[in-house]
């Protein structure tokens, strides 16, 4: 077996220019620095293989970004553009950088770009030798199914807080941490942690890299010379408000109180990891192909009235009350949404991805699946332990529900947010499949 070797780098990327925050609906410049965001390249190598992770503390990862640094990276041996996998915290107190959205600056985007360039390169640059290691934990302190039933028969995302007619979540969460680590003779160096739910606790507009910076930050300074990246899973209708909490659930020490606790519970288990018996590096590629999204002559005819009779301040923030309650202000927004949807008929194509690192799988997925698509992967395609799964992987921080989601309620399923078929989910399951296939038939060749 030919030596694993790897390398990790990381570049500060927080913003020293104007650009809005992402992750709202409306517009948020920053204000203040409240923690670092960081984009961190991990480099493996065996043999003439190559494979990269590019992590980012950011709402997602635009084609722009993924196009920019697998063109310039092409001198980086054995590595195919198409093994440069991409993935983000989903941070929602990091820059806007879709180039669609309002709120972007260029100016910025590239010199993200260019950090990320560097920190590929100097990853592979710091190649050495290592081994992997194993193992999970489970935590489910902190992430609830934020769609409910209610007694009328619809879903509502976030109903407001201890509302008399919720009567139970509409699916179910996931509590597995999945952990794969990169260890020398010197000690742990480098550890993947898969956690599922969404960055969105801080509000406001400081810059922050949210839950997932103090997980990392928390494990690194209990473990000198340990480097974590954070991986967030299929957290598209998952996130951290208790409906039976307190009022207020949303600041930075919330943030610092979720970060602190998931970096806790796997601090439990760090000594715990096992050698990987395979210590062979796999990668694979799939793609899948969605249609646009159906909207019937009901919703465009209404959605035009809407448009006449309702009002939208886009300086206005949303709130999540706007949002459960259908608001005059959350009915035109979502309208006008609509119907720039309805004029968009192209079909879309994604990209997937998987890395065999020795006895673990991490898989990438686009836009922010809901976690039965994890769920799914993990439970019933893949034999590996543990099976880490990372969201975010290509344009867009758009939701894919499961295709029982549509028709209840919610707006994760509106046209806006959902701009794709409502067959998208399992579209991109039946790729999945595909593609761990031709992974277990590219281990039994290697």
């Amino acid at each position: 077996m030919v030596d694993l070797r790897f390398g990790l780098s990381s570049r500060v990327i927080t913003p020293t220019v104007p650009v809005s925050l992402a992750g709202y609906f409306n517009l948020r410049p920053w204000e203040m620095v409240l923690d670092d965001l960081l984009v961190r390249a991990l480099a493996l190598r065996q043999g003439g293989r190559s494979a990269a992770l590019m992590q980012f503390d950011l709402v997602t990862v635009s084609n722009e970004i993924m196009e920019a640094v697998r063109g310039a990276c092409g001198d980086i041996e054995g590595l195919a553009p198409e093994n440069i996998l991409f993935t983000a915290s989903h941070t929602h107190t990091a820059p806007e950088i879709r180039g669609h959205r309002r709120g972007g600056n260029p100016e910025y985007t590239a010199s993200l770009i260019e950090h990320a360039i560097a920190a590929l390169h100097e990853a592979f640059a710091s190649l050495k030798p290592g081994r992997f290691v194993t193992g999970s934990t489970s935590d489910d302190r902190f992430a609830f199914n934020r769609r409910y039933w209610m007694k009328d028969g619809t879903v509502i995302t976030n109903p407001p807080r201890r509302h008399p007619d919720i009567v139970r979540p509409e699916g179910p969460i996931d509590p597995v941490i999945g952990l794969v680590g990169i260890e020398t003779d010197e000690g742990l160096e480098v550890l993947l942690a898969n956690i599922v739910n969404h960055a969105d606790t801080i509000e406001g507009c400081g810059v922050s890299g949210d839950w997932p910076g103090f997980v990392a930050r928390t494990l690194e300074e209990q473990n000198p010379g340990l480097r974590v990246i954070p991986l967030n899973g299929c957290e598209g209708n998952i996130n951290h408000l208790d409906p039976d909490g307190v009022e207020k659930q949303s600041s930075y020490e919330t943030a610092r109180r979720i970060g602190t606790g998931y970096a806790e519970r796997i601090q439990e288990v760090l000594g715990a990891l096992r050698p990987s018996q395979s210590q062979e590096l796999v990668m694979g590629v799939e793609s899948f192909t969605t249609g646009p999204r159906e909207i019937s002559e009901e919703e465009l005819s209404e959605a035009r009235q809407i448009v006449v009779t309702c009002e939208y301040d886009e300086s206005r923030q949303l709130t999540s009350e706007d949002l459960a309650t259908g608001s005059p202000a959350a009915l035109r927004y979502f309208a006008d949404r609509l119907l720039i949807v309805a004029e968009d008929r192209a079909d879309r194509t994604f990209e997937l991805h998987a890395l065999g690192l020795g006895d673990a799988l991490l898989v990438t997925l686009p836009g922010e699946p809901f976690v039965e698509n994890g769920l799914t992967i993990r439970n019933e395609m893949s034999a590996c332990d543990p099976t880490l799964i990372a969201n975010l992987n290509q344009d867009g921080a758009v939701y894919i529900p499961n295709r029982f989601n549509y028709g209840r309620g919610g707006y994760e399923t509106t046209p806006r947010c959902s701009p794709y078929s409502m067959e998208t989910a399992n579209h991109m399951l039946a790729g999945a499949r595909r593609l761990l296939a031709g992974l277990d038939r590219l281990k039994k060749d290697v």
